[in-house]
């Protein structure tokens, strides 16, 4: 049976600087479509939470508090198209500089520079000063609680962990843990490469899908904002807009500059897709694009569903998957190995707290071959899924190493603001085999690269990444090869070359029989 501990267990992958969510505007119970700035300014956040921060004597007093200030103003800069010199002066973004800013790591190393080579010019600064000027001059009225929440995760992001955040209670209620999320994002999932953002994903029915975006773009403009040196948190606003409203994005496509110009509608995004793919040996694909709560009951419909249509096999696909609620995902890997196997385990940072195993409680209802696809957007809950199915030799890997968030956070009401949510990170998670997905990932066993077009992990992003201690554990198997086995040519996965080698896979007798897909 499933243990909770005293308060939902959340891992779905949140990026503290500035809550870059794959939403943009969302319906509320009430049916009242709200921007995020809305939830924050409806929870009445003042600045002085933050301004207490900011103060002169706390930000000099240390290199990890100089940062974290310094990180919770580019964080609020950034969206106003601004970043701050070591001078203490706001300037534009320079959309022109070669060197590659998006992330919180990369923003910060020359501030941990100038803080090491330059201590006493570091102490001078006032990052107080900067606040008021910024919010004097560009932060209206409507816009400062939201403005305030950006500076407060940064500075967490920094100071605590990159994983510990604040959200407003009524936001995580009706968009981060809702089943399905309607949305006007324009459906573009993006990466980087060169420097640059790049188009990794094109979603299905979306106005961005149906005006001709292809994967590989590079982003170069929205809505007449050039992209380049802007944090991948301001990229995400950018993006966003409200049912009815134009936006036009330039793209580069092999040296050639693409204009669109798309009109936004409402789309549901379903947390659980099905299909299956007919041939010679039939194949299910489900598809688990969050762990929302009901997924575990979907995705039981789901393979009922293919096993009606006989397949031989199922692609169970996680790819850009960022998480969710662990319970979910615990049912969801029971039911590829059963209510008895052990699908994770939580060791808390408190050594007085006693670790918790935890079984998805649920029957087996599909034996036949598996393999799960992933990719450096595969985080959190869907890692724990990909790793216990591997782990309990059900499943084969394919894909990308995955994003490497093994962390987890419990929530509780701000002390400061009850109409907020503290998300602290508490422990981490372990694998059957012992293994934490945690800054490391998963690596597949069969590595398909997502055509250069990276996805940044942990390591990457952040200035002070997290990592879980492990005690010692048996080597994992070595990667599988699949020279032997049959290629596949198929118009149907001519497209989507990761999607193509997992059904490869998936009728290598050499690979998936017993020892890794636990098939009989």
């Amino acid at each position: 049976m499933l243990r909770s501990p005293r308060l939902t267990i959340i891992s779905l992958l949140i990026f503290t600087m500035g809550i870059s969510l794959s939403l943009s505007r969302v319906k509320s119970d009430s049916s009242k479509v709200k921007s995020v700035d809305a939830y924050w300014a409806e929870s009445g956040l003042g600045p002085a939470a933050l301004e207490d921060l900011l103060q002169d004597n706390i930000c000099g007093s240390s290199e990890r508090y100089f940062l974290a200030c310094a990180s919770s103003i580019l964080n609020i800069a950034n969206r106003f198209n601004m970043t701050l010199t070591t001078e203490g002066k706001l300037v534009p973004v320079d959309v022109n500089m070669s060197a590659d800013m998006s992330s919180e790591k990369m923003q910060l190393e020359s501030w941990k520079q100038f803080f090491n080579n330059n201590t006493a010019a570091a102490m001078k600064l006032s990052f107080l000063n900067v606040w008021k000027l910024l919010k004097t001059k560009y932060i209206s009225e409507k816009q400062e609680s939201m403005m305030v929440g950006l500076g407060l995760n940064g500075f967490i992001s920094v100071f605590r962990d990159p994983h510990t955040y604040l959200i407003p209670v009524a936001m995580f209620k009706e968009v981060v843990s809702k089943a399905d999320n309607q949305t006007t994002s324009l459906g573009i999932t993006l990466g980087r490469a060169n420097g640059q953002y790049v188009v990794r994903k094109v979603m299905e029915g979306s106005p961005a899908k149906l005006q001709g975006v292809e994967k590989g773009d590079v982003l170069v403009e929205i809505n007449g904002q050039k992209v380049r040196g802007l944090m991948q948190g301001r990229v995400s606003e950018l993006l966003k807009g409200d049912v009815g409203a134009t936006s036009v994005i330039s793209v580069l496509r092999n040296g050639e500059k693409k204009k669109f110009k798309m009109v936004r509608v409402e789309i549901t995004v379903a947390t659980v897709s099905t299909r299956v793919i007919d041939g010679i040996k039939p194949i299910g694909v489900i598809g688990i694009n969050k762990f929302a709560k009901g997924v575990c009951e979907k995705t039981k419909e789901a393979i009922g569903m293919v096993k009606k249509a006989d397949v031989r096999g199922l692609l169970l696909d996680l790819r850009d998957n960022p998480g969710g609620q662990m319970e979910e995902a615990a049912c969801v890997a029971s039911l590829f190995v059963g209510a008895d196997k052990k699908i994770f385990e939580l060791r808390y940072l408190d050594p007085g707290k006693k670790s918790e195993q935890y079984y998805g409680g649920e029957e087996k209802i599909f034996d036949r071959p598996v393999a799960v696809l992933m990719n450096a957007g595969s985080a959190s809950a869907a890692e724990i899924v990909a790793g216990a199915l591997r782990d309990l030799n059900r499943a084969v890997l394919v894909g990308e190493r995955t994003f490497g968030k093994g962390s987890f956070q419990e929530g509780e009401l701000w002390t400061q603001n009850k109409q907020i949510a503290l998300f602290e990170t508490k422990g981490f998670y372990y694998l059957p085999s012992g293994r934490s997905p945690q800054m490391k990932g998963l690596s597949p066993d069969v590595a398909v690269n997502f055509d250069k077009i990276a996805v940044g992990r942990e390591e990457d992003q952040f200035m002070n990444p997290l990592r879980a201690p492990e005690r010692q554990v048996k080597a994992l198997a070595a990667s599988i090869s699949t020279k032997d086995c049959l290629e596949m040519e198929d118009a149907h996965f001519s497209e989507d070359i990761q999607l193509t080698k997992a059904r490869q896979v998936l009728f290598c007798t050499k690979t998936v029989g017993k020892t890794v897909a636990g098939v009989n």
